[in-house]
């Protein structure tokens, strides 16, 4: 019995250091090269990821929006941070449910210090893709 539960924490904490190995992965692929590689973002152009998202994070609409907004992107002008910015993020509907919430548990825990269980799961994922939100309506769904 004991072996059996050791065998059981080990497979899951194997899976999650693969799922934080690959959410930083495909943060490296698909979101660095607007928010640049520690999440700073550049100014004028891409918000900054890192340290802004821990109290939308703590929320579920907020956790709902995070996953909305990567599977559909976002167009419009937002403030965040103080600071303006009016430009597109691309949908990312063609990544796996599995790797939309490992790049997105990678911003939150990597880059915001976001306990795991306050992050998003393929199925909020798979939620998001059903709803399948126009850009603008996700920029929309940002100010609720």
């Amino acid at each position: 019995m004991r072996r059996a539960l050791a065998v059981c924490i080990a497979l899951a904490a194997a899976t999650a250091a693969w799922a934080q190995e690959r959410g930083a992965a495909l943060f490296e692929q698909h979101c660095a090269v607007c928010h640049q590689q520690k999440g700073e973002g550049i100014p004028g152009f891409a918000p900054r990821l890192a340290g802004t998202l821990a109290e939308r994070a703590k929320t579920e609409n907020g956790r709902s929006y995070l996953a909305q907004l990567v599977v559909s992107g976002m167009m419009g002008p937002i403030v965040s941070g103080g600071e303006k910015f009016n430009d597109a993020m691309p949908p990312f509907a063609s990544l796996a449910d599995e790797d939309i919430a490992a790049v997105v548990g990678h911003v939150l825990t990597t880059l915001n210090q976001v306990p795991a269980e306050n992050t998003i799961t393929a199925q909020d994922v798979a939620a998001a893709r059903k709803r399948a939100l126009p850009p603008n309506e996700v920029r929309r769904l940002r100010e609720q």
